[in-house]
């Protein structure tokens, strides 16, 4: 039995924000919903959505992480990062009836794949659990939308800092490597190859960060801090 179905009392699924809703799912629903769930893995740089694809399933990031990226103006654009224990676009599934973004595996990952039809069922007889996977959605959609405004206010110093902040709690250390090449992180900040590597390089002589290729060592956590706020 995958992690996020191990029961505790009251069905406490290890979801993180995830979990509120699927506490509400009955034995019955529990069972159902593993019988129509396939767990795959995924290699670093696997795509594991690819736009345009039929939505025939919900998908669950059981471990790992992965990249959403959408296509504006004809370029691809990197919306987020979505990490273990979340599903992966919920609030685009139940919009389209295909996928509208590209999924891709930043390193070794595992994905359960659930039959969309079991949750449209579940919706439909359990309103307790619609309800809350309503919440769920909607607190994704308010954190993108808070998420995208803020990067685009930010200078790359200010931006650079928040993304260099959110790989330290993905992987809840101060040391990680980057899952990453630069021109793919600087898709995501929305500036230039050449600004992410020159701003990383004025981190590292001020002894914010310690660079090393890809392996980042946060040397001084307040100060990015700061410049993650006023930036």
């Amino acid at each position: 039995m995958p992690d996020f179905l191990k029961k505790g009392s009251n069905y406490n699924f290890d979801f993180l924000d995830a979990k509120e809703c699927l506490n509400y799912l009955t034995d019955n629903e529990v069972n159902e919903l593993l019988s129509y769930k396939t767990d795959i893995e995924f290699e670093p740089g696997e795509t594991i959505i690819k736009r345009g694809l039929a939505v025939n399933n919900i998908l669950y990031l059981n471990d790992g992480l992965v990249k959403l990226e959408i296509i504006n103006d004809g370029k691809p654009c990197t919306v987020g990062l979505v990490d273990s224990h979340s599903f992966i676009g919920i609030i685009c599934c139940f919009a389209f009836e295909n996928f509208d973004f590209t999924a891709t595996a930043l390193e070794k990952t595992n994905v359960s794949f659930i039959k969309k039809t079991v949750f449209e069922k579940f919706i439909k007889s359990n309103g307790d659990f619609a309800l809350n996977l309503i919440k769920h959605m909607s607190g994704i959609s308010n954190g993108l939308f808070h998420r995208l405004t803020t990067l685009s206010q930010k200078n790359i110093d200010g931006a650079l800092s928040i993304i260099l902040l959110d790989f330290a709690r993905i992987y809840n250390s101060d040391k990680f490597s980057i899952p990453m090449v630069r021109k793919d992180l600087a898709n995501m900040l929305g500036y230039s190859k050449e600004s992410v590597i020159n701003t990383l390089s004025k981190f590292n002589k001020e002894n914010i960060i310690n660079v090393s290729d890809r392996k980042i060592e946060i040397l001084d956590k307040n100060k990015l801090e700061q410049i993650s706020k006023l930036g």
